[in-house]
């Protein structure tokens, strides 16, 4: 018996999502912050958290952070749905947009998970590759939104892995100019330059906004992210959303998070000037060519081949990064996120040991 015959040609041609899960004393591989939850903040949730009843489900949508959120923002309390980590919304989304042949259009290089998703359901991808720079071609972009009457747009911004943001009036006339529905992945938006798209909502019936706090808010182990959509739009796409996905911790947990916003707000400040210093440095090194980056993150290339210099970071210098030279346009690049002042001095001192041995 041939069990594959039961699944989809789509799922048979797949391969797992995987993330390198080398062990390794500096983990730079995977744009989480550093910083973890201080630890009188942790007992202060855990504390309040076993009182509460583990025998009884959860909400079946919550309605606290939603609503909390909807304030921050100064939205609509129905225009958010949280959800378990922002990749769940970017399954439920496609899954409410998405058949055989629905038009979407993704700029190429990106993350990955998008054109997964899109090419499970069906979906006929369009691609748009960046400019030599790796900047988004928004003229591009836009004369492919045009052609597209109803589907799916999904941008990165700022954009994983090349650490590009498209521009604010771009996406303005992007909304515009078509008809298909526009996700943006706002995963790093706390470290741009540029403002968050979510007030936008209120206007365009068109655009979803997907954030995380696994980023900036050090929570990526409890797995808490959310949607900003139009109300009509966010009750559509609620519909096909799985029940119960979002644990009492994660949410209580976020919810405490945000009541410690100064806190967050300086991690972010440091990491940023982290990832200044990172560039700044790499690029003394001779032969090595740090890209400028709107997220936390930034791409590097060396003299070396990226597996080359990946595996001997690693094996000498105990330091993981993220080699990316599988995606288009990035055959010659690695990506590292920024660390501790410690952790980001160390992988600069790593990078110059692993090339002089090279040389020597």
């Amino acid at each position: 018996m041939d069990v594959r015959s039961n699944f989809r040609k789509s799922v048979i041609d797949l391969s797992p999502y995987t993330v390198s899960g080398h062990p390794a004393k500096i983990k730079l591989n995977q744009n989480e912050s550093p910083y973890d939850v201080p630890s009188e903040i942790k007992e202060e949730i855990i504390g309040q958290f076993f009182k509460m009843s583990w025998n009884r489900y959860p909400e079946v949508f919550p309605v606290s952070l939603p609503r909390r959120i909807s304030q921050i923002h100064n939205i609509a309390e129905d225009s958010i749905i949280a959800s378990n980590g922002s990749n769940e919304l970017i399954y439920t989304t496609a899954l409410a947009i998405v058949k055989d042949g629905t038009e979407v259009l993704i700029p190429q290089p990106t993350f990955y998970l998008y054109e997964k998703v899109v090419g499970i359901l069906g979906g006929e991808i369009r691609k748009v590759f960046a400019k030599s720079d790796l900047s988004f071609d928004e003229e591009r972009i836009l004369e492919e939104s045009r052609r597209i009457k109803s589907g799916l747009i999904i941008i990165s911004s700022p954009n994983n892995p090349t650490g590009k943001s498209a521009s604010p009036d771009f996406f303005k006339e992007l909304l515009d100019s078509t008809g298909a529905i526009v996700l943006v992945d706002e995963a790093y938006i706390e470290f741009s330059e540029n403002k968050s798209l979510i007030e936008l909502v209120k206007a365009y019936k068109n655009l979803v906004v997907l954030r995380t706090f696994s980023k900036a808010f050090s929570l990526a182990g409890l797995r808490i992210g959310y949607l900003a959509a139009h109300p009509e739009t966010a009750a559509e796409i609620l519909k096909v959303k799985i029940p119960f996905t979002v644990n009492p911790l994660s949410e209580f947990t976020a919810l405490k998070l945000l009541d410690h916003g100064d806190l967050f707000a300086r991690r972010i400040e440091i990491l940023k000037r982290q990832k200044l210093e990172m560039v700044g440095e790499l690029n003394k090194i001779n032969g090595v060519k740090a890209l400028q980056s709107d997220a936390n993150f930034f791409l590097f290339s060396t003299p070396l081949a990226p597996k080359v210099i990946f595996e001997d970071l690693l094996e000498r210098e105990n330091v993981l990064v993220r080699d990316v030279s599988s995606y288009p346009m990035l055959e010659k690049y690695l990506r590292v996120n920024a660390g501790t002042e410690e952790e980001s001095k160390l992988f600069i001192s790593s990078v110059r040991a692993c090339l002089n041995a090279v040389r020597s």
